[in-house]
């Protein structure tokens, strides 16, 4: 499963790509002014109880908290992610 998100400058290189294959969860962010589209920044998380919390630090490290919350928005209504054990969800 695919999904890009065409930003501009509010984030580096100004596309995030998110790239689902179980368990593998990979966030590109890619340079939107070459013709190729070339990665310029690039990580693979693995599904796990606290993926969301990586995944939005590493994208507001490149980017917003804003359009990192779109991007943990769309991959939790999308990829279904293991959940936490314990009463306090530990």
């Amino acid at each position: 499963m695919k999904k890009t998100f065409k930003i501009g400058e509010y984030v580096v290189g100004g596309i995030i790509e998110v790239i689902v294959n179980e368990p593998k969860i990979t966030i590109n962010f890619r340079n939107m002014h070459s013709g190729s589209k070339e990665i310029v920044d690039t990580k693979d998380f693995i599904s796990s109880t606290s993926v969301l919390n990586e995944i939005e630090w590493y994208i507001e490290d490149n980017g917003t908290y804003y359009y990192a919350e779109k991007v943990v928005k769309w991959i939790r209504d999308n990829i279904e992610l293991p959940q936490a054990s314990g009463p306090f969800g530990w």
